[in-house]
């Protein structure tokens, strides 16, 4: 396996306000890493970079060998990086398989777009997509009516429905019950078989079901970066983080 992602001395500043500082970072191709570090540490603003909807001060994101920091953030797309952002963004008076079927074509004909809803591998898709995000039997429920996490995962399903080669994802199991957070973590295992995942995540027993590889941002910066265990035995990490054990006390 090789490395799908490259980051290279990102800076991302606004004003005179440095967000990002000299970010570096290598993702392995059909891994899952997450990315931690306190609020305000840069993590969704490095996110923004990588997927074009905001454009770095200086510095390369390279993905698959091709320069990305000038692309806009639909060519991204186009390229095969799927955002999924912490606020749900689905069409809540559509059902959900109407969702699905929006989410696979790229067409601004309507006339094509109807062609396109038949494509048996468009059908073929949403089957399979469907059961993986656990919604196989809510297809004709209107999206608005979804419990919260059935909402993620109906996002997530949209992105995974333009068969993203790399996801980036943004806080995925926030306000879920414990059944969904159990769910996604199973669905992300499923998916990393595919596709290269990051993940922003706070809940650190999350991170442990699901990491490969940890990185830790600080004030912009590239911390730490490694297992889940190392990541935690990590004194630097513990006292930036996630709490020394005097903290704690």
């Amino acid at each position: 396996m090789g490395g799908v992602l490259e980051i290279r001395d990102l800076h991302k500043s606004f004003d005179s306000h440095h967000v990002i500082q000299g970010f570096s970072m290598d993702v392995v191709e059909q891994t899952l890493s997450c990315l931690i570090g306190p609020n305000g540490a840069g993590k969704t603003t490095l996110m923004d970079l990588i997927s074009g909807r905001l454009k770095p001060s200086s510095g390369s994101v390279r993905f698959r060998g091709d320069e990305l920091s000038g692309l806009s953030e639909s060519d991204i797309a186009r390229r095969g990086v799927g955002r999924k952002f912490q606020v749900p963004a689905v069409f809540k008076e559509l059902t959900v398989r109407e969702n699905l079927e929006i989410a696979f074509s790229r067409e601004v004909n309507p006339f094509r777009n109807m062609l396109k809803f038949r494509d048996k591998a468009m059908l073929a898709k949403l089957e399979e997509v469907s059961v993986l995000v656990n919604l196989e039997n809510r297809l004709s429920i209107v999206a608005g009516l979804l419990s919260h996490g059935e909402t993620q995962w109906l996002e997530i399903g949209m992105t995974l429905m333009q068969e993203p080669q790399l996801l980036l994802l943004d806080e995925p199991i926030a306000g879920m019950t414990e059944a969904e957070v159990d769910q996604t973590a199973k669905l992300l295992r499923e998916v990393r078989q595919h596709s290269t995942l990051i993940v922003v995540e706070h809940d650190m027993g999350f991170v442990r079901r699901v990491a490969d590889m940890v990185t830790v941002m600080h004030m912009g910066t590239h911390f730490a970066e490694g297992k889940i265990d190392e990541i935690e035995a990590n004194q630097n990490v513990r006292e930036i983080y996630l709490g020394t054990e005097e903290d704690a006390a």
